[in-house]
């Protein structure tokens, strides 16, 4: 985790090196789970991983059907769920416990013209893991804007596992919210600390033995400015075909 204080991200947004500049409120004030709220760096990994990976298919989702397009799952300050919605041009609902969330619309109001000049929106509300096919409580009443359905086309999570829970928690929202199809995905992101590795592999374990199959893998560094050494890992994952033979479930 980032120790010094940042306001604002670079994330590249398509092939030819685009950047835009997020901006995130300083909520070092902020705890949960006894964590004070800052971007982790698995966050800043993987939102400039994103316009390097396939852009999904985001056909047939939003308002009219049961399927959202994107879900961030412990959004944090967002920066994850917001690249997402304007790198791929689309809404991002971002997701996290109750004293997170007004940081989380915060740094929405704060970047709402710069997702809306590259195509993109979000929103956030409160997704509770223990109970994850409860609805998403908006954080903010929606009028026209897309309301999380019940399914997601694309699930993320950055920097998820840091604790010998997590791992199963994580497992059950993904088998109740991500969509059953050939075109869901579920991207992930964490930090190789030699603390978390037995929970990342109890994660494996448990998305494989759920149906999931990891499509693409690949390890990145942070720039010097992190002063952390520490490799992280990122993964693409979409459902085998033995569950999308047995149907939605």
């Amino acid at each position: 985790m980032s120790t010094h204080k940042r306001l604002s991200f670079d994330v590249t947004v398509n092939a030819a090196g685009e950047r835009m500049a997020l901006q995130i409120a300083d909520a070092g004030n902020i705890k949960a789970d006894n964590l004070t709220l800052s971007t982790w760096g698995s966050a800043e990994i993987l939102a400039n991983v994103l316009h390097r990976l396939d852009p999904p298919d985001l056909s047939g989702c939003g308002t009219l059907s049961s399927t959202h397009h994107v879900l961030e799952l412990g959004a944090g300050t967002g920066l994850v769920g917001m690249s997402a919605g304007a790198i791929w041009k689309t809404n991002a609902c971002l997701t996290d416990l109750d004293p997170i969330l007004p940081n989380i619309q915060a740094n929405i109001n704060l970047n709402k013209a710069l997702l809306a000049k590259y195509g993109g929106s979000a929103c956030c509300g409160l997704l509770d893991w223990a109970r994850p096919r409860e609805s998403i409580v908006p954080f903010v009443p929606y009028d026209n804007e897309v309301f999380p359905s019940v399914r997601a086309r694309v699930i993320l999570a950055a920097d998820t596992v840091y604790s010998e829970e997590h791992p199963e928690l994580l497992t059950g929202v993904l088998v109740a919210r991500l969509e059953r199809s050939q075109k869901a995905r579920f991207i992930m992101c964490y930090p190789l600390r030699i603390g978390y590795l037995d929970h990342i592999r109890d994660l494996w374990e448990r998305l494989e033995g759920a149906g999931l199959v990891s499509v693409q893998e690949g390890r990145e560094e942070l720039g010097k400015e992190w002063d952390e050494d520490v490799p992280y890992e990122w993964s693409v994952w979409k459902w085998g075909s033995e569950v999308l033979g047995r149907g939605a479930g």
